[in-house]
């Protein structure tokens, strides 16, 4: 069979690997240090400390401050625990292709709303978009004779290619932390997921560089508020400079649409702005039968009806006990005065008050 008893030629063409799918599984960061105890270590401690230890224990007098442990803990495995968040949000894989990097700079970023306060930017924390307006606040501790390139860029924002980014800030030939005094290629702009789309991932990556580098085939127009002209590739950027430059650091956020998006869309990109909305398939009904054997006729019938007729028949039902002046109160016992108000009345009509009292069915929300 042709599928079974390939060509040699075909099962080459099969295991052909594209440049961008060839940096799978390889670090292309800085090596990471090992900075956790070992074994031997843990047990050399404990023998220390043990008769001491054991005193506190019998005195209970042995307190454990909780707060410490967790920063010691994150102070020790903070570079493979950020790893693990860039692999979980799939940093790594939409940007690099895969590849991956421990981080060994701390990127401190926040954004200030107000003349006291300010907005963080961590590892996948919820910021809106109109708490962007401004271009942020950056800092990382480094030595003052290297350079460094930031960038940001938005991997979910892309309107038309989903394999695309949008780059709303790069700065690069950066001195040490001045970011004032680096090469502006990208102007900052504030962030637009669309409404309808979700959350969006917003991401900052710090790398350092080896020597000056020409960036002028990525420089871009200065202000520029052309979404075409802002399509980026952060895989084929670093590609192009990867000989001189190293990812080391890392943060991000997440954010979702307000109202603010739609002064960027009109005011700053000059388009109108998209919305998307999501188009549930059409439930399958099997054609309606005139005479329905052992079916619940209003059941039946409520299975072909429009989604939108139910609710508002069930709207108008519960705004008839809603009194526009007096708060509305549940009966004391609901169960019981059901159970005195169904008598006489036919099974489906019973079922149907049954269903609006617990709150089922289309009387769930």
């Amino acid at each position: 069979m042709p599928e079974l008893a390939r060509t040699f030629e075909q099962r080459l063409a099969d295991m052909k690997l594209t440049e961008q799918s060839k940096a799978n599984n390889v670090n292309i960061g800085f090596p990471l240090t090992n900075t956790a105890i070992t074994q031997s270590q843990k047990r050399a401690v404990i023998r220390k400390n043990k008769q001491e230890l054991l005193a506190l224990v019998q005195d209970g007098e042995l307190m454990i401050d909780l707060d410490e442990v967790d920063a010691a803990s994150w102070d020790t495995n903070k570079r493979e625990h950020l790893h693990r968040l860039a692999v979980h949000y799939g940093v790594f894989r939409d940007l690099f292709g895969g590849a991956f990097f421990y981080p060994q700079v701390d990127l401190e970023v926040s954004y200030d709303i107000s003349e006291e306060d300010e907005v963080p930017v961590f590892h996948g924390n919820l910021i809106e978009p109109s708490q962007t307006s401004r271009v942020p606040n950056v800092h990382y501790e480094v030595d003052g004779d290297s350079l460094w390139t930031l960038l940001m860029t938005a991997p979910d924002s892309h309107l038309q290619d989903n394999n695309a980014e949008y780059l709303h800030w790069l700065v690069a030939n950066i001195p040490g932390n001045d970011i004032s005094k680096g090469e502006q290629l990208c102007d900052y702009l504030q962030v637009f997921p669309v409404k309808g789309t979700g959350f969006h991932r917003y991401v900052f990556i710090l790398f350092k560089q080896e020597q000056q580098i020409d960036f002028r085939d990525d420089r871009l127009s200065p202000n520029t508020c052309s979404l075409k002209e802002r399509t980026f590739n952060t895989f084929n950027f670093y590609e192009r400079h990867q000989d001189h430059m190293t990812p080391a650091g890392f943060c991000f956020f997440q954010s979702e649409h307000d109202e603010s998006v739609r002064d960027v869309f009109w005011n700053k990109l000059d388009m109108k702005e998209p919305s998307f909305e999501f188009v549930f398939p059409v439930p399958y009904h099997p054609i309606q039968k005139k005479f329905p054997h052992k079916k619940p006729f209003n059941l039946y019938l409520d299975r072909y009806r429009d989604i939108k007729d139910i609710n508002e028949e069930v709207l108008q039902e519960k705004l008839k006990t809603v009194h526009p002046f007096k708060p509305s109160t549940d009966p004391k016992y609901p169960l019981y005065r059901l159970q005195l108000e169904n008598r006489g009345l036919p099974s489906w009509l019973k079922k149907k008050r049954r269903n609006a009292t617990h709150k089922v069915m289309q009387w769930e929300d």
